[in-house]
């Protein structure tokens, strides 16, 4: 089959899908989409299918790369839920059409190549553009935390792309020559780690550091200068002596006036008669307070409905039950929880305990502190109760132990493509998991989702996929390529990266494109 245009007029448009892809990639899932479906019609209808599918078929990088979505497939062999195996498989169609297009059209000219990489950036930041007008109210939208900014696709995915971008802008910044063009890449990296930081992403700032410290590790032991060597050693002391020196003050301000406590001389009333609740089995503390001594829930009813529209019964704006949220943010203050508590709070203060704030001392809605402390208090109510409800991390925790035990007993073949869900449902009553029903949710980590869905042959299968290409490439010290590999191993860790649309479009098309698109590896 031949093409009947002009095969100038199939590059344009390749290079025209590519540009829109980059450009979806941070802000729109239906031109990720619509990308994707114009470069493989042009591709087809470019013609020459026979030799290019040859050309795929040696090309054994392209090919392990793309078998990803063939093990989905075999899964379907054992599989009992085809109605959830089949929209796994739509989602995951992009792990075999990128690497089959982007490996067997022609190697992209460098001037070309740098101007899709800008094209990536300048969609990234205006991403960033945006969720700072959304922050600052001049676009209206609903935030809570500083998650809601991100309005186009998941906030983790947004920190991923933001990750790449800021390596991607280091890598252009050694290819510019003008002083000008450098200072500019310099500002938008410095742009992109404050967003970051703003956006109180622990995920991006961790892929961020742990990249970082890898390169710099590198950097350390290939440098022949000393200069370099002890430069970047200090960068990394430093580095570590201000993050302890950090966590530290905040374990300090959690644990300092630890209130101390007789139970046999506590008060069983309030001033207006009512009764506190028995709470003195629960060792859970804020700022230092015991969180359940001293409760009467109906006096908080009663005040709480003259000071807000949402009802004490409810949820505040985090999702997260509004009692727990008002009994925290008092005991934080010292305070009892009773109505006369209550009724000393600001307007700010209650408006705060809807926003689903907890805690005094962490009343504004971006903080990086904040958001550090309360990491830290996830892992204190699970290590003492065991409740990992509406925590992210600690949430994890329970995910990863219900995703061991279907492992366990589906070790060498899994449960195949449909019944993840199912059988993650099932473990989770036999395990009489403490988690709401709305908590109850698929591993979040990659590797465990395929050991899941496939066993240790899937999984191995998997490591292949990653590790095959890179190597047989060479691509091992290639910037562009291992700074986004490093990128996804690590998300790999605490995501289900390739469970969704815009997952699943930045490891197979980033991966394909540093890998195949470059006329040479610089």
């Amino acid at each position: 089959m031949k093409s009947l245009l002009p095969g100038k007029y199939h590059i344009n448009v390749y290079y025209f899908s590519l540009c829109v892809l980059v450009i979806g990639m941070p802000v729109s899932k239906f031109m990720i989409s619509t990308a994707q479906l114009i470069m493989l019609t042009n591709w087809i209808l470019e013609g020459n299918l026979k030799n290019k599918i040859v050309s795929f078929w040696n090309n054994k990088p392209a090919v392990v790369l793309s078998s990803l979505l063939i093990l989905h497939f075999l899964g379907l062999i054992y599989t009992n839920n085809f109605q959830d195996a089949y929209l796994d498989l739509r989602i995951k169609v992009p792990l075999f059409v990128l690497p089959l297009i982007l490996s067997t059209s022609k190697p992209i000219p460098d001037k070309i190549f740098n101007a899709i990489l800008k094209l990536f950036i300048a969609s990234v930041l205006f991403g960033t553009c945006v969720s700072i007008l959304v922050l600052t109210g001049i676009i209206y939208r609903p935030i809570v935390d500083m998650r809601g900014i991100s309005i186009f696709i998941s906030h983790i995915r947004f920190a991923l792309l933001i990750c790449v971008a800021i390596f991607v802008s280091g890598y252009l910044i050694r290819n510019s020559i003008k002083v000008f063009e450098k200072l500019v890449w310099y500002i938008i990296i410095i742009w992109l780690l404050a967003f970051l930081v703003l956006m109180e992403s622990m995920t991006g700032i961790s892929v961020l550091i742990i990249t970082s410290f890898i390169l710099i590790i590198y950097k350390i032991i290939k440098s022949k200068s000393n200069i370099i060597k002890y430069g970047a050693l200090l960068i990394i002391i430093g580095s570590m002596i201000f993050s302890i020196l950090s966590i530290r003050e905040i374990i300090n301000e959690r644990n300092k006036n630890i209130e101390v406590v007789d139970f046999n001389k506590l008060d069983k009333y309030t001033a207006h008669g009512n009764e506190y609740m028995e709470g003195e089995g629960s060792k859970l503390r804020e700022n230092g307070h015991l969180i359940w001594m001293y409760v009467c829930d109906k006096e908080l009813k009663e005040v709480w409905s003259k000071r807000s529209r949402i009802a004490y019964e409810s949820t505040d704006k985090k999702g997260n039950t509004l009692r727990f949220t008002i009994v925290r943010f008092l005991a934080s203050k010292g305070l009892r929880k009773d109505g006369d508590a209550l009724t000393t709070l600001s307007d700010d203060e209650i408006k705060a305990i809807e926003r689903g704030e907890t805690n005094v001392n962490y009343q504004s809605i971006s903080s990086l502190k904040d958001r550090i402390y309360e990491t830290m208090w996830e892992l204190d109510i699970y290590k003492k109760e065991g409740d990992a409800n509406g925590h992210s991390l600690t949430q994890r925790f329970e995910y990863w132990k219900v995703a061991s035990n279907i492992i366990k007993n589906n070790l060498l073949i899994g449960v195949g493509t449909g019944d993840v869900q199912d059988s993650f449902d099932e473990y989770y009553i036999k395990m009489k998991s403490k988690l709401d029903p709305k908590w109850r949710l698929h591993s979040h980590n990659q590797y465990l989702s395929i050991a899941v869905a496939f066993g240790l042959v899937g999984l191995l299968w998997f490591l292949l996929t990653l590790l095959y290409p890179m190597i047989k490439l060479n691509m091992t010290f290639d910037y562009l390529y291992i700074t986004f590999f490093i990128i996804a191993l690590i998300s790999f860790f605490t995501e289900d990266t390739l469970e969704t649309q815009a997952g699943v479009t930045f490891y197979a098309f980033l991966n394909s494109f540093f890998l195949f698109c470059r006329k040479k590896n610089e």
